[in-house]
């Protein structure tokens, strides 16, 4: 039912939620890479890492640095 309303999956809904948020942090928090993760819901910051460049095309300190597609 949930994918029938939102247009996707669970998971994938939840892990862009998460990637969303995370990028918010990036953008006004001086965190630890492995802060963001767990703050983020992300168990592993390696994870958090690959998952972040996948989706944006960018690693995690590049978007904070202002450096985004």
């Amino acid at each position: 039912m949930f994918a029938e309303r939102i247009g996707r999956a669970t998971v994938r809904a939840l892990s862009e939620a998460r990637l969303r948020h995370a990028g918010r942090i990036l953008e006004v928090a001086d965190l630890t890479v492995e802060r963001v993760a767990a703050a983020s819901g992300f168990a592993s910051p390696s994870h958090f890492s690959r998952v972040f460049r996948d989706r944006y095309g960018v690693p995690s300190g590049d978007w904070r640095a202002g450096r985004r597609p």
